[in-house]
């Protein structure tokens, strides 16, 4: 249920309800519990950056961008911003189409992220840029 809740919250003050919230029912929350309030603001940026999935696996993360290629988003300063980020971060980054049963997907590739710690660092870069 608290998975759940967390992943509907959609706000910085509604994430810091939630920690309180927690902290005042179970006591110090274990870095588990630190990972997973992380992981929502995670999946916030990505979801500012177009990604509509993300998963993290083997050391890698991985992002995949609105389905629909001729969508208005990849004409978008956003977009553009996008590939900024991965430009300035070429040692790490990569764009990376691939074949799903639904069509040709773009992916963001980030090599090396084996905790949310490190995704999270790197892709707040892209909002603070």
């Amino acid at each position: 249920k608290l998975y759940t809740t967390s992943n509907g919250l959609s706000t910085a003050s509604q994430l810091d309800a939630f920690e309180k919230e927690l902290i005042d029912r179970f006591g110090p929350i274990p870095d588990e519990t630190k990972d997973l309030l992380l992981a929502v603001q995670v999946k916030w940026i990505c979801n500012y950056m177009g990604m509509e999935k993300v998963v993290m696996k083997k050391g890698k993360f991985l992002g995949y961008f609105i389905a629909n290629q001729q969508s208005d988003y990849y004409q978008s300063a956003r977009f553009r911003k996008v590939l900024a980020f991965v430009q300035a971060h070429s040692k790490q980054c990569s764009l990376k189409e691939k074949q799903t049963r639904s069509g040709l997907r773009l992916l963001l590739v980030i090599e090396g992220v084996h905790k949310v710690n490190s995704a999270y660092k790197l892709l707040s870069n892209f909002t603070a840029s």
